[in-house]
């Protein structure tokens, strides 16, 4: 009782915490976006919804996962589209382990020098990451590390560099989970001879399941707090009526991108297909967000 007290103490704190001194210096900023159709539609609760893509949003999630490899297509507001494909094995008794690649690529993007109707030309964006990841079940407690190298392609201007994730989850009970994990943490890296430091993350989430007459239901909750912008959160109920469909709602707080998520899931014979629907606030559009995963 007295860990679930001091863990909770330290959520209302992140919550009502403010901007970091180094709010806008961050690079990389895509290490920043969901990953999945589930933690989209869950208001991106990654850190305790990432399950077979928690290489990419707390690898101490991996803990107890079941050998799977997933594969996902993002469509991103305006031209940006996200894609990954991962795979989870168990690595022993208690040992799993992950291995994944992720790519962001925008286009169209235009270039101005002055105030025109016209660009004088446009060019395009791209991000891959190479992750792997480890974790270790301890009882009521998950351990879990992380590593991946980033490279990066603004026009004619490239950058690479490597980061480290440490995620730790506690289960005091079989239906409750408590997550944190520190993200995208490295050495600062270069772009056009100027030096920025990667965006590291803390992240604070929890979920909670519980069985209902008809089906299960899952309330989850997140805290994310980046070096270089404003405290975040997200919630996300799920409900399934039987195991093979799950409804999805959730809702993103302080996000100036949007409120409102929603999806839904599918089961059968060992595949899983997920879809997300994410509707942007001022003009952006909506996301569409498709996810597939093969159980082994």
């Amino acid at each position: 009782m007295r860990i679930t007290l001091t863990i909770l103490l330290v959520l209302a704190g992140f919550c009502t915490a403010g901007v970091y001194r180094d709010a806008g210096l961050g690079m990389y900023p895509f290490l920043k976006m969901d990953v999945g159709a589930r933690v989209a539609a869950l208001g991106g609760t990654g850190a305790v919804n990432g399950s077979e893509l928690a290489v990419f949003s707390n690898p101490a999630l991996l803990a107890g996962a079941e050998s799977s490899v997933s594969a996902g297509y993002n469509q991103w507001y305006g031209s940006t589209v996200q894609n990954y494909l991962t795979a989870v094995s168990g690595m022993g008794s208690v040992v799993t382990g992950s291995l994944a690649l992720r790519s962001v690529f925008t286009d169209g993007i235009e270039y101005r020098e002055t105030p025109t109707s016209d660009p004088l030309d446009t060019f395009s964006a791209s991000d891959l990451s190479v992750n792997g990841a480890v974790a270790v079940r301890l009882g009521r407690f998950d351990i879990g590390a992380g590593l991946k190298v980033i490279h990066e392609k603004i026009w004619l201007e490239t950058s690479s560099g490597w980061a480290v994730d440490i995620g730790f989850n506690y289960h005091p009970h079989s239906s409750l989970v408590f997550a944190a994990a520190y993200l995208h943490s490295g050495p600062s890296v270069t772009m056009d001879e100027t030096e920025y430091r990667l965006p590291r993350t803390w992240v604070f989430a929890s979920r909670w399941n519980h069985d209902l007459p008809l089906g299960t239901v899952s309330v989850s909750g997140q805290v994310m707090r980046p070096l270089d912008n404003k405290t975040r959160a997200g919630a996300g109920l799920e409900y399934s009526p039987i195991s093979m469909v799950s409804l999805r709602g959730g809702w993103k707080f302080n996000d100036n991108s949007g409120g409102l998520t929603a999806g839904a899931g599918i089961t059968a014979k060992g595949w899983t297909l997920d879809y997300a629907l994410v509707p942007g606030d001022y003009s952006l559009g909506t996301a569409h967000r498709f996810s597939l995963s093969r159980s082994l």
